[in-house]
């Protein structure tokens, strides 16, 4: 049974229907539909601080006023009196605290129905998993029984109303599991009308449709089977304007072709058992850029796209926004920004992992949904062999689940499809250097360099923490910045060897910060010249050469990569200001056609850019890379930027040479 332990405990809330609150096993009034709001938004964010503007936004949204904030702290008085009516009037609150500019309400065990409906969820599935279908939907039955109605009925304002939604879409896939076991016992007589009139309020629902045709075909009514699957596709066609998808399309061929592994072998047949060991909820998200700057307008559209209700989405898809660009341009950066504001989204879990080995090389498929599964709490031994019966465990274990997956630095789009979740509750981000064209519905976001405000908004920060080395030594004291002592012509020179690159920013203040005696005129004159330019922002070998250098060798192993490399070289004698395909297929010897080929395989690996207009340009500190590794044969009688300095690093220790 699901444990009701609040029904004997002080208090007792239900936001499962009508907001209701219990205390000592009697109702008691919440209050006025605002209070109740406000209510809303804490319990829901249950032993959690909640900065009160948090609030004054979730209640009143853009009709907010200057006595929001008072009413607020006057809801919260009340509130106190209803929770904790026997506390002395000084006493300190205990259940609904202050904390700092906002409130924390402590939420226990037993205490919020959407708490326990969770838990009962979970436990179903891992019912499910080890082989107890029967077990799973008993608890499943008493998990929904907790349903009064709509989530939050009746509460004002726009928190409210955005997780109305969010609360009827964890009920229907809860619904969508049960009626998935209940055909797996053979119920399928019992639940078609049920089944019928779910289906027949959400036309779109392809996979609730896919169950009641399921049932009917089972229940030996074929043909209005097919009735269903004809009426869906009418639907999304008229609504959408896109047919049906591929399960619910290959169901379809299944029953029009009476398919024998659509019945039963025998009613009750368990599922292969697979262990949990536990159902972890991740969070995996690494630690934020203390100096992160800029981006705001891609953050704004990865959190449209991937936060609730996001514009755009197609119904029942799994929302997915990919971030490509060059190396070093901030890809991983923005994509972990973004993902620590999305999190609170997604309270079953944030996973993030690399796709890539530590010498460039990317990881198998096979390994990659093991890591998923385990980190979503999968038994080792109980994992499959197989690369596709693993993907297909995946989306079961994330289905329903509210998942964030964060997959960086991506090969290409066959690896991303097979890690991608089957459930519309999840979300996924993706890092990579190239456009997986073939991702289907994914939102595609190229970066480029930072213009030149938020360039030098970074450096600045860079430059001036807290207690820097290098400009204390100049005499500034900790904490200031580094106004004082700002030389604007050094400035500019740094700033634009750099060229927007995060990556090279980064790499330059590490090298200022590093000599505090030297300053920042010293740095300027470093790399001013072209020669040394990549070698100062390059300490160790690591920095802006590593990076070129591992994108070049993962180019050399894909198909084509050799001649592409190859052009690599040849191409770096041409100018910054681009180039078109006729240009470079000159220079090269090659058909136009063979020749834009190779350069796009460079643009996909970000070792090109290319613009809308078809041309193709460097960014100045690949060209010097790219120089770098020309051989003598690849040089012209006149060579553009000859190298008459020391060695320039060309990421060689990454790989072997061009």
């Amino acid at each position: 049974m699901v444990a009701r332990a609040g029904a004997d405990a002080a208090l007792r809330y239900e936001v499962l229907g009508p907001l209701l609150v219990h205390r000592a096993g009697a109702a008691r009034d919440p209050g006025p539909a605002m209070q109740c709001a406000v209510l809303a938004v804490l319990l829901l964010s249950a032993n959690e601080p909640v900065p009160r503007e948090q609030i004054v936004q979730g209640v009143w949204g853009a009709r907010a006023t200057v006595n929001s904030p008072g009413l607020v702290a006057t809801y919260v008085s009340r509130l106190r009196q209803i929770l904790e009516p026997d506390r002395p009037r000084r006493a300190p609150a205990g259940v609904l605290a202050s904390h700092g500019a906002g409130y924390r309400l402590a939420v226990g065990p037993g205490e919020l129905d959407l708490h326990e409906f969770e838990a009962a969820r979970q436990r179903a599935r891992a019912q499910r998993a080890a082989g107890e279908p029967a077990t799973a939907a008993g608890t499943l039955d008493q998990a929904l029984a907790l349903w009064r109605g709509g989530g939050l009925d009746g509460l004002p304002g726009p928190f409210a109303a955005l997780h109305r939604g969010r609360l009827a879409e964890l009920r229907l896939a809860a619904q969508e599991e049960r009626f998935e076991l209940a055909l797996l016992l053979g119920r399928h007589h019992e639940v078609v009308a049920e089944l019928g009139l779910l289906a027949a309020e959400r036309p779109l629902r392809e996979r609730l449709r896919g169950l009641l045709m399921l049932a009917l075909y089972r229940a030996g009514r074929q043909s209005e089977a097919l009735a269903v699957f004809a009426e869906t596709r009418q639907s999304l066609i008229a609504h959408q304007g896109l047919e049906p998808g591929r399960e619910l399309d290959e169901l379809h061929q299944r029953i029009l072709r009476t398919d024998p592994s659509l019945e039963l072998d025998r009613p009750g047949a368990p599922e292969p058992a697979v262990r949990l060991q536990a159902l972890c909820r991740p969070a995996q998200l690494p630690s934020e850029l203390a100096d992160f700057t800029g981006r705001s307008t891609e953050a704004r559209v990865i959190a449209r796209t991937l936060g609730a209700g996001g514009a755009g989405r197609r119904a029942g898809a799994v929302p997915v926004v990919v971030l490509s660009g060059p190396p070093g341009v901030g890809k991983t950066a923005l994509a972990v920004h973004a993902a620590h504001r999305l999190r609170e989204r997604f309270p079953d879990g944030q996973l993030f992992l690399g796709l890539h080995e530590a010498d460039g090389r990317p990881c198998e498929v096979g390994a990659l949904l093991g890591r998923l599964l385990t980190d979503l709490g999968v038994a080792r031994e109980s994992l499959p062999p197989e690369a596709e019966r693993r993907g297909t465990l995946f989306r079961s274990v994330s289905s329903g689940r509210r998942l964030l997956l964060v997959l960086d630095d991506a090969r290409d789009e066959a690896q991303l499809t097979a890690l991608l979740p089957g459930s519309p509750s999840c979300a996924v981000l993706v890092t990579g250097r190239g456009r997986p064209a073939g991702l289907p519905g994914a939102r595609l976001l190229a970066l480029d360099c930072l213009g030149a405000q938020d360039a030098q908004r970074l450096w600045r920060r860079l430059v001036a923490g807290p207690e820097p080395s290098a400009l204390v030594a100049q005499g500034v004291a900790p904490g200031e910045t580094n106004e004082a002592v700002a030389d604007p012509a050094a400035e500019a020179a740094v700033l634009a060897a750099c060229a927007g690159l995060p990556l090279a920013l980064r790499a330059a203040a590490a090298r200022l910060l590093a000599r505090p005696g030297r300053g920042l005129p010293w740095l300027a004159a470093r790399v001013a010249e072209e020669d040394g330019r990549l070698a100062e922002l390059s300490p160790g070998g690591r920095g802006v050469a590593q990076a070129l250098g591992t994108a070049r060798a993962r180019l050399r192993r894909a198909p084509g990569g050799a001649a592409a490399v190859a052009a690599l070289r040849r191409l770096s004698v041409l100018g910054p200001t681009g180039f078109d395909t006729a240009a470079a297929a000159a220079l090269l010897g090659r058909p136009e056609r063979e020749t834009e080929h190779l350069l796009e395989l460079l643009a996909e690996y970000g070792l090109l850019l290319a613009d809308p207009d078809g041309r193709y340009r460097w960014h100045p500190l690949t060209a010097l890379f790219a120089r770098a590794a020309a051989r003598p044969a690849d040089r012209p009688a006149a060579p553009t930027g000859g190298r008459a300095g020391g060695p320039v690093p060309d990421g060689r220790g990454m790989e072997s040479g061009c």
